[in-house]
Formats: structure tokens, sequence, C-alpha cells
């Protein structure tokens, strides 16, 4: 789990690290920092892990790479845009990140890719996602809606928000669950279906002066049915909790 753990962090430490606007946008700019995430996904016997990892930023242009997640804006203007984003999907673990798992194969990161879209009007900004697995990993794919209102401040800017995803069965199956041949007493056999999930959570971005950034976020998503009847999970919801710096060059 330390794995995903590490890699999520790159992306939501950086994400905000270079979005203050430059005067030329084809600037190339780039950041490194640290961060630390504690988070609990809900699978039986691993809990919450805090971790401290490294972070890493670089914009130029239209093209983004922010940690694991690579963006590139199709369309632009100043209320809306359309992107195309490729990204790890960071869920999963090891057989050996408890005995509990023993005998069953490891779920493994996927690359997704897609479109997604966001517009900024007056009553908060609304995104929208969609992604497919390119990697033969889980097969399956998801659709994401967002909303969130940004509270901007003299050096930073909070941004409660809203999401609801829906998760394909091919995806919710392959993380969680059981196949035949992994079934145990404790661990019976578990057909996942398709799945929605709510997230509730706030994000935070603090710049001080051009190069310092602070990063602070909470979040928790609640799982459906389809993911909570899985002998894999004993929680309703995961927990997420990051704090991090980014000095921007």
């Amino acid at each position: 789990m330390v794995r995903g753990l590490f890699l999520s962090t790159l992306v939501l430490a950086c994400s905000g690290a270079i979005a203050q606007p430059k005067a030329n946008n084809k600037e190339f700019s780039w950041g490194v920092g640290i961060a630390a995430i504690a988070q609990d996904q809900g699978y039986i016997d691993i809990g919450n892990e805090t971790v401290l990892v490294p972070a890493l930023a670089i914009q130029y242009g239209n093209f983004s790479l922010l940690g694991p997640r690579a963006n590139y804006k199709i369309i632009h203007t100043e209320n809306y845009e359309i992107s195309l984003t490729g990204h790890l999907r960071l869920d999963g673990y090891e057989a050996d990140d408890a005995d509990f798992y023993a005998g069953m194969e490891d779920r493994d990161m996927s690359f997704d890719m897609g479109v997604s879209a966001e517009l900024d009007t007056d009553f908060g900004e609304f995104g929208l996602e969609l992604i497919h697995d390119l990697t033969s990993t889980h097969e399956g794919y998801e659709v994401s809606v967002s909303f969130g209102t940004p509270i901007r401040f003299e050096k930073g800017t909070v941004k409660p928000y809203i999401s609801a995803s829906y998760e394909s069965e091919d995806l919710v199956d392959y993380y969680y669950g059981v196949s035949a041949t992994e079934a145990r007493t404790n661990r019976p056999l578990y057909q996942g279906d398709g799945s929605v999930s709510y997230e509730v959570g706030v994000s935070s971005d603090w710049f001080f002066g051009k190069h310092h950034m602070l990063k602070a976020d909470v979040s928790y998503t609640s799982y459906a049915s389809e993911i909570k009847d899985s002998p894999l999970i004993d929680k309703s919801g995961s927990a997420q909790i990051i704090l991090g710096y980014v000095y921007v060059f």
C-alpha cells in the first residue's frame, strides 16, 4: 500500500504548486518538495498508513505533469477548458500487505486515460471526467462529476468540494472482488458490480512569495454497497489527510 500512497501524494501535493499564472504561459516551470499523507482505504488488516514522500511538478504551456497525472489542454478559455488527461490509478494492494491476503493475486496500479472538462461559473467550478484503463489491468472505466466553491485569500485558496464517481463493473471487481481460486472460509467468493462513490473534502493551497507553496487537504470518500459488501473491506469509506510543501523554481 505504501507504493500507492507515495504516488497519490505526488499528484495531490503538486497539483497547486504551479497553479499561479505566469506572465508568459509558454514559460517552463517546475517545483520539488515533500509531503506527508495519512490514509485508510478500508482494506481489512491494512488500516491507516502515514508516509513522508517527495513531490514533483512540471508545467509548460498547455501541458502539465503533476506527479503521476499528465494533462494537455485542448481548449482553454477564461471560463472553461477541455483536456486530454492520463494518470495512474492508485488503488489496490499487495498479497504481502497482511496475512489476510495470503493466496490473493496482487491488485496493481493502472494507467487510465481520457478526457476532462471544467466550467467556471458564478456559482462555483463544475468538473466532468471520463477515463478508461489503457494497460489492461482492470479493463474498466470511470466517470466522475464534481463541484467546488473556491474561496480566495490574499495568499491562497480554500476549496470545499463534492464529487460523485461511477466505477464500472470490471474496475470494481478487480480491486474488490474475490475469485473462485482466491476464496477461503474467511474470504468468500465475491463478484464486484458497477458502483457510485461520493467524496466530500476541502483542498487548500497557500503561496508565500514566488517560490514557496504549502498544501493542506482533507477528504472522505463514501463507498456504495458494491464496495462495502466486499469481504476485503471493513469500513464504509476512505479518509485521507495531506500536508505538503513545494519549492517552485
